[in-house]
């Protein structure tokens, strides 16, 4: 009676001493235990609910409703093995309790379980149907799990429900898109930006998907606004400078290529084109630069070694020229004694230098023919 009093006046601390000094006396009476534990849950004391809870149950091990409580708790303070256990035996008394679900499906999700996690939030879509958080969590879980189609689907439920949701219509953009349903994609990815044009990542994608239906504008404006949100997006860089090339701006292609590396000096493939744009640009010291720092990386190619070689020969560097052609020819020797053999019909050639030499010689006859096995 003192404690209801105390509750109804607003002094928790008050209430507390005197279920405390209660329990002292009758140790055992649940209806003190579960006032205690709700001031208690009620303040924040979660260090002394928790033993109130082990001892409510311990008294009552049906009560689901400490079961719920200590289960929350041990969630709280990362005990996720616990927790689960709470949250099972409260499923045993209440096998529809929604709250029970939907914490199980984001412990199973944090220790990696996530088929059992997906199918507590299943559950947890039938049960709330109309819920559009839990649908919209249920389609990440899919796309994480490169289920697309079924996001694709959940992702649609929640928009039937919430419409004007840009995250949404993102977020099945980027599944449609691993579906390759270009064209839905698009779309979905247009409305996410016309109804939020803040997100780096839509306009990536959208600028990607505009490249590949070859809507170069379109692709080079989305690329372009991605990376005034977040110019550090040395990806957005990489395939704007590409899509530059492609259209013949070498100037803006060497540009945006400069700024993918700078912001990763180890980005191999920025590298590889930054030297093909250079040497189109005839900036043939920064194109070995570039050549040179793809085979540091250990992602040198045959055309790679091949570009080098002759950037080298154009220097009258023969030896630097006769090892990166050797190498050339190592990796794909059909292909570039061919081509070595064509460029030295021509008058005039960038091998001039070394056209003549024995070395250079050497690289178009190969070496001499194994002898033959003995019989």
């Amino acid at each position: 009676m003192l404690a209801s009093a105390y509750k109804s006046l607003g002094d928790s601390g008050a209430a507390i001493a005197a279920l405390d000094a209660g329990l002292r006396n009758k140790p055992k009476d649940l209806e003190m235990l579960r006032a205690l534990a709700y001031l208690q849950m009620g303040t924040r004391d979660e260090m002394s609910a928790l033993p109130t809870l082990q001892r409510i149950l311990e008294l009552a091990p049906a009560d689901p409703g400490a079961s719920m409580d200590l289960a929350l708790l041990y969630q709280k303070s990362g005990k996720l093995d616990e927790a689960l256990l709470r949250y099972q035996d409260v499923l045993l008394l209440d096998t529809g309790n929604f709250a029970a679900h939907y914490n199980l499906a984001l412990i199973y999700w944090k220790l990696k379980k996530f088929a059992s996690a997906t199918e507590e939030l299943e559950l947890c879509a039938r049960q709330a149907p109309e819920n559009m958080d839990v649908l919209e969590q249920l389609g990440d879980f899919y796309a994480f799990q490169n289920q697309h189609a079924k996001a694709v689907e959940a992702y649609n439920k929640a928009l039937a429900k919430a419409p004007a949701r840009a995250s949404l219509y993102s977020k099945s953009g980027f599944s449609l898109a691993s579906l390759n349903r270009d064209d839905e994609a698009i779309a979905a990815l247009e409305k996410a930006v016309q109804m939020d044009n803040t997100k780096a990542e839509s306009l990536y994608l959208l600028g990607d998907l505009y490249a590949d239906v070859k809507k170069y504008d379109e692709c080079i404006a989305a690329y372009k606004r991605a990376l005034e949100l977040n110019p550090r997006l040395k990806e957005v860089h990489y395939n704007l400078g590409t899509v530059y090339a492609e259209r013949q701006q070498l100037e803006d292609a060497a540009a945006e290529l400069k700024a993918a590396v700078r912001l990763d000096p180890e980005y191999a493939s920025a590298w590889s084109n930054l030297a093909i744009v250079s040497e189109k640009l005839g900036l043939d010291d920064a194109a070995i630069e570039a050549y040179r720092k793809v085979i540091a990386l250990g992602k040198g190619q045959a055309s790679n070694y091949f570009r080098l070689g002759i950037l080298y020969a154009k220097r009258n560097m023969g030896d630097q020229a006769v090892t990166n052609l050797a190498r050339a020819i190592e990796l794909d020797p059909e292909t570039y004694r061919q081509i070595l053999r064509e460029e030295i019909k021509k008058v005039h050639s960038a091998l001039d230098s070394i056209r003549y030499t024995e070395p250079f010689a050497r690289l178009l006859t190969g070496p001499p023919p194994a002898p033959p096995p003995h019989p």
